[in-house]
Protein backbone atom coordinates (compact mmCIF):
# COMPACT_ATOMS: atom_id res chain seq x y z
CA UNK A 1 0.00 0.00 0.00
CA UNK A 2 3.04 2.61 0.61
CA UNK A 3 6.69 1.91 0.83
CA UNK A 4 9.59 4.49 1.34
CA UNK A 5 11.88 4.38 -1.83
CA UNK A 6 14.61 1.59 -0.30
CA UNK A 7 11.44 -0.56 0.98
CA UNK A 8 12.39 -4.96 1.17
CA UNK A 9 10.43 -7.55 2.35
CA UNK A 10 12.20 -11.32 3.09
CA UNK A 11 10.66 -13.73 1.66
CA UNK A 12 12.18 -16.97 2.19
CA UNK A 13 15.91 -17.98 3.46
CA UNK A 14 18.47 -16.39 1.00
CA UNK A 15 20.70 -20.47 1.51
CA UNK A 16 19.33 -23.75 2.40
CA UNK A 17 19.31 -23.68 6.60
CA UNK A 18 19.03 -26.98 8.70
CA UNK A 19 16.58 -27.21 11.38
CA UNK A 20 18.93 -27.36 14.15
CA UNK A 21 20.77 -24.39 13.27
CA UNK A 22 17.48 -22.53 12.98
CA UNK A 23 15.87 -23.41 16.36
CA UNK A 24 19.05 -22.33 17.91
CA UNK A 25 18.52 -18.72 16.69
CA UNK A 26 15.05 -18.68 17.83
CA UNK A 27 16.24 -19.90 21.05
CA UNK A 28 18.80 -17.33 21.60
CA UNK A 29 16.23 -14.70 19.93
CA UNK A 30 19.15 -13.59 17.36
CA UNK A 31 16.74 -11.60 15.41
CA UNK A 32 19.51 -9.78 13.64
CA UNK A 33 20.88 -13.26 12.11
CA UNK A 34 17.62 -14.30 11.44
CA UNK A 35 16.29 -11.42 9.55
CA UNK A 36 20.39 -11.46 7.78
CA UNK A 37 19.64 -15.22 6.81
CA UNK A 38 15.86 -13.95 4.34
CA UNK A 39 16.33 -13.19 0.73
CA UNK A 40 15.39 -9.26 0.64
CA UNK A 41 13.28 -8.39 -2.10
CA UNK A 42 12.79 -4.63 -2.61
CA UNK A 43 9.61 -3.62 -2.96
CA UNK A 44 6.80 -0.65 -3.91
CA UNK A 45 3.25 0.32 -3.66
CA UNK A 46 1.15 -1.56 -5.87
CA UNK A 47 3.66 -4.65 -4.98
CA UNK A 48 1.49 -8.05 -4.15
CA UNK A 49 3.34 -10.84 -2.84
CA UNK A 50 1.99 -14.36 -2.05
CA UNK A 51 3.42 -15.98 0.75
CA UNK A 52 3.27 -19.67 0.55
CA UNK A 53 2.65 -21.75 3.93
CA UNK A 54 5.90 -22.33 5.77
CA UNK A 55 7.79 -19.89 4.10
CA UNK A 56 9.44 -17.41 6.87
CA UNK A 57 9.18 -13.91 5.90
CA UNK A 58 9.39 -10.58 7.45
CA UNK A 59 8.72 -6.86 6.41
CA UNK A 60 11.17 -4.02 7.01
CA UNK A 61 9.67 -0.74 8.91
CA UNK A 62 7.65 2.01 6.81
CA UNK A 63 5.81 -0.45 4.67
CA UNK A 64 1.99 -0.37 4.77
CA UNK A 65 0.84 -3.54 3.74
CA UNK A 66 -2.91 -4.90 3.37
CA UNK A 67 -2.40 -8.41 5.14
CA UNK A 68 -4.60 -11.10 3.63
CA UNK A 69 -4.64 -14.48 5.40
CA UNK A 70 -6.88 -17.99 4.79
CA UNK A 71 -9.52 -18.24 8.01
CA UNK A 72 -6.46 -19.61 10.22
CA UNK A 73 -4.64 -18.35 13.08
CA UNK A 74 -1.75 -20.51 12.60
CA UNK A 75 0.98 -18.30 12.44
CA UNK A 76 4.21 -18.91 14.24
CA UNK A 77 7.11 -16.12 15.38
CA UNK A 78 10.66 -17.27 14.66
CA UNK A 79 11.70 -13.59 16.09
CA UNK A 80 9.13 -11.15 17.86
CA UNK A 81 11.89 -8.02 19.50
CA UNK A 82 9.89 -5.01 19.52
CA UNK A 83 6.20 -6.57 19.33
CA UNK A 84 4.54 -7.20 22.79
CA UNK A 85 4.75 -11.16 22.55
CA UNK A 86 6.13 -13.93 24.48
CA UNK A 87 7.43 -15.47 21.99
CA UNK A 88 9.44 -18.32 23.66
CA UNK A 89 5.97 -18.88 25.34
CA UNK A 90 3.51 -18.31 22.19
CA UNK A 91 5.21 -17.93 19.16
CA UNK A 92 4.79 -21.94 18.62
CA UNK A 93 1.22 -22.53 18.70
CA UNK A 94 1.44 -24.42 21.76
CA UNK A 95 3.30 -27.42 19.51
CA UNK A 96 7.21 -26.37 21.22
CA UNK A 97 9.10 -24.77 18.28
CA UNK A 98 11.20 -28.35 17.83
CA UNK A 99 7.66 -29.19 16.29
CA UNK A 100 6.42 -26.21 14.75
CA UNK A 101 9.88 -26.05 12.94
CA UNK A 102 9.38 -29.50 10.76
CA UNK A 103 6.86 -26.94 8.83
CA UNK A 104 9.21 -24.24 7.84
CA UNK A 105 10.48 -23.86 4.42
CA UNK A 106 14.24 -24.03 4.66
CA UNK A 107 15.46 -24.20 0.88
CA UNK A 108 15.36 -20.77 -0.72
CA UNK A 109 12.55 -19.60 -3.13
CA UNK A 110 14.31 -19.62 -6.86
CA UNK A 111 14.21 -16.95 -8.90
CA UNK A 112 11.72 -18.99 -11.32
CA UNK A 113 9.38 -19.02 -8.15
CA UNK A 114 9.22 -14.72 -7.25
CA UNK A 115 8.23 -14.75 -10.65
CA UNK A 116 4.74 -16.82 -10.08
CA UNK A 117 4.21 -15.11 -6.41
CA UNK A 118 5.02 -11.87 -7.22
CA UNK A 119 2.86 -8.99 -9.36
CA UNK A 120 3.05 -5.58 -9.53
CA UNK A 121 0.27 -3.22 -10.54
CA UNK A 122 1.17 0.21 -8.79
CA UNK A 123 -2.64 0.80 -8.63
CA UNK A 124 -2.79 2.79 -12.44
CA UNK A 125 -5.17 0.15 -14.02
CA UNK A 126 -8.07 1.87 -15.55
CA UNK A 127 -9.59 -1.10 -15.56
CA UNK A 128 -10.30 -3.83 -12.90
CA UNK A 129 -7.61 -6.52 -12.09
CA UNK A 130 -6.09 -9.24 -9.58
CA UNK A 131 -3.31 -7.72 -7.47
CA UNK A 132 -2.01 -11.36 -7.23
CA UNK A 133 -0.51 -13.81 -9.41
CA UNK A 134 -2.79 -16.62 -10.76
CA UNK A 135 -1.02 -18.77 -7.64
CA UNK A 136 -3.29 -17.32 -5.29
CA UNK A 137 -6.94 -18.13 -6.74
CA UNK A 138 -7.22 -21.29 -4.30
CA UNK A 139 -6.75 -19.19 -1.38
CA UNK A 140 -8.24 -15.61 -1.75
CA UNK A 141 -8.97 -12.58 -4.45
CA UNK A 142 -7.73 -9.34 -4.25
CA UNK A 143 -8.81 -6.97 -7.39
CA UNK A 144 -8.30 -2.98 -8.00
CA UNK A 145 -11.15 -1.37 -8.69
CA UNK A 146 -10.36 1.73 -10.64
CA UNK A 147 -14.10 2.90 -9.63
CA UNK A 148 -15.99 3.17 -13.49
CA UNK A 149 -19.07 1.10 -12.27
CA UNK A 150 -18.68 -2.21 -13.13
CA UNK A 151 -20.44 -4.67 -11.17
CA UNK A 152 -18.92 -6.96 -8.98
CA UNK A 153 -21.01 -10.18 -8.32
CA UNK A 154 -22.66 -10.41 -4.85
CA UNK A 155 -20.58 -12.10 -2.27
CA UNK A 156 -18.93 -11.10 1.06
CA UNK A 157 -16.30 -8.71 0.02
CA UNK A 158 -14.14 -6.18 1.95
CA UNK A 159 -14.06 -3.01 0.22
CA UNK A 160 -10.50 -0.52 1.27
CA UNK A 161 -10.67 2.59 -0.96
CA UNK A 162 -7.31 3.63 -1.69
CA UNK A 163 -8.02 7.30 -3.15
CA UNK A 164 -10.48 9.49 -3.97
CA UNK A 165 -14.26 9.65 -3.26
CA UNK A 166 -17.36 7.46 -4.84
CA UNK A 167 -20.64 5.83 -4.42
CA UNK A 168 -21.09 2.08 -3.38
CA UNK A 169 -24.06 1.34 -4.92
CA UNK A 170 -25.82 -1.98 -3.88
CA UNK A 171 -28.38 -4.06 -5.39
CA UNK A 172 -30.37 -4.72 -2.08
CA UNK A 173 -29.04 -1.78 0.34
CA UNK A 174 -28.81 1.16 -1.46
CA UNK A 175 -25.45 3.64 -1.94
CA UNK A 176 -23.23 5.15 0.31
CA UNK A 177 -20.16 7.83 -0.25
CA UNK A 178 -17.41 6.39 0.40
CA UNK A 179 -13.63 7.79 0.82
CA UNK A 180 -9.84 7.55 0.73
CA UNK A 181 -9.05 4.95 3.88
CA UNK A 182 -12.87 3.59 4.21
CA UNK A 183 -13.25 0.16 4.87
CA UNK A 184 -16.62 -1.46 4.62
CA UNK A 185 -17.76 -5.06 4.70
CA UNK A 186 -19.82 -5.83 2.13
CA UNK A 187 -22.56 -9.47 2.89
CA UNK A 188 -23.96 -11.37 0.27
CA UNK A 189 -27.43 -10.21 1.09
CA UNK A 190 -25.95 -6.75 -0.31
CA UNK A 191 -26.34 -8.00 -3.65
CA UNK A 192 -23.97 -7.13 -7.20
CA UNK A 193 -22.82 -4.00 -6.52
CA UNK A 194 -20.53 -1.16 -7.88
CA UNK A 195 -17.58 1.39 -7.00
CA UNK A 196 -18.70 4.44 -8.72
CA UNK A 197 -15.59 7.06 -9.07
CA UNK A 198 -12.24 6.55 -6.26
CA UNK A 199 -10.40 3.81 -6.62
CA UNK A 200 -10.47 0.89 -3.96
CA UNK A 201 -9.28 -2.52 -3.31
CA UNK A 202 -12.01 -5.26 -3.01
CA UNK A 203 -10.77 -8.84 -1.20
CA UNK A 204 -12.78 -11.99 -1.41
CA UNK A 205 -12.51 -15.59 -0.51
CA UNK A 206 -11.84 -17.67 -3.55
CA UNK A 207 -14.01 -18.96 -6.02
CA UNK A 208 -15.20 -22.81 -5.12
CA UNK A 209 -13.92 -24.49 -7.55
CA UNK A 210 -10.60 -22.63 -7.70
CA UNK A 211 -10.70 -23.39 -3.92
CA UNK A 212 -11.04 -27.03 -4.51
CA UNK A 213 -7.85 -27.08 -6.64
CA UNK A 214 -5.65 -25.92 -4.61
CA UNK A 215 -2.55 -27.67 -2.71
Amino acid sequence: MEAPADAKVGLGFAQTMKKDVVHDLVKRMDSAALLASLTMIPVKPGDAILVPAGTPHAIEAGIFVLELQEPTDLSALLEWEGFAVDGIKDGHLGLGFDTVLDALRFDPISAAEQKELIKSTGFTSKQSQSLFTSKADGYFRADLLPGDGSKTNAGFSILLMLDGDGILKTANSGSIAVGHGDALVIPWSAGDWSLNGGVGVVCRPPLPAAAALAP
